[in-house]
């Protein structure tokens, strides 16, 4: 038994290295490849412009809410600035307030004395957008030229740096 097997295996080898050899002595040599295109999309953003229309007779509005501060360190990742971003956002939902946006917002952030939340009131002036003044970027609804006031608003504003750059209010 043990050399039937033995001897099985010697005839494997032997054929093994004959499929080898015969391989080897045809020198053919057959490759195919094929090269991926890489499909690239270029897209070109026009943006649309809108004015804000403060609402007339209202006064500085408040917004207080409490955030868990395991929340603000999970889902915000620890950032005051998403931690104000969610405020606005939040502020716009609630129906008391009834606006698209929050000009001139101001924050006070308070860890609770247990340390579990964040307590924020935001002070600020809800605004509409103006339904009428919807336009792509270029020549504004009054004439002006958007990419010079965007420009100078960028260049003289405190807000330049966080990307909230409003400037053309309506009273």
């Amino acid at each position: 038994m043990k050399r039937t097997l033995l001897v099985l295996i010697a005839v494997a080898m032997c054929v093994a290295g004959f499929a080898q050899k015969t391989v080897i002595k045809t020198e053919s040599f057959s490759a195919t490849q094929a090269r991926m295109l890489e499909v690239t999309a270029k897209s070109y953003v026009r943006p649309l412009v809108v004015d804000l229309v403060v609402k007339k007779g209202q006064t500085r509005m408040i917004y207080k809410h409490s955030y868990k501060r395991s929340d603000v360190d999970v889902a915000m990742g620890g950032s005051l600035d998403n931690l104000r971003s969610r405020v606005i956002y939040d502020a716009t939902a609630d129906p008391s307030w009834n606006c698209d946006a929050v000009v001139g917002p101001t924050f006070k952030i308070e860890l609770s004395a247990d340390g579990s939340q964040y307590d924020v009131e935001m002070k600020g002036f809800p605004a509409n957008f103006d339904p009428n003044s919807w336009h792509p970027i270029g020549k504004g609804v009054e004439g002006q030229d958007d990419y010079k006031w965007i420009e100078k608003s960028a260049q003289t504003s405190d807000f330049a740096n966080s990307g909230a750059v409003i400037n053309n209010v309506k009273k």
